[in-house]
């Protein structure tokens, strides 16, 4: 019967990280929309959109 509940689990296991890596798979497609959608609306307006790292605020 042990057997039977860490085979059990096992599968659980292998259902949710299969679930868990579909998931992934589609947040990381999302965020290259978007990322594509915003370079070609920076590229269509010429406005920087997206903070750059290592910019400042201005103080006005």
């Amino acid at each position: 019967m042990k057997k039977h509940n860490q085979d059990a689990y096992v599968k659980a296991l292998e259902r949710r990280l299969a679930a868990t890596e579909e998931e992934n798979k589609l947040l990381k497609l999302k965020a290259e929309a978007f990322q594509t959608a915003i370079q070609l609306a920076e590229e269509q307006f010429q406005i920087p959109i997206l903070k750059k790292s290592g910019t400042k605020r201005s103080t006005n």
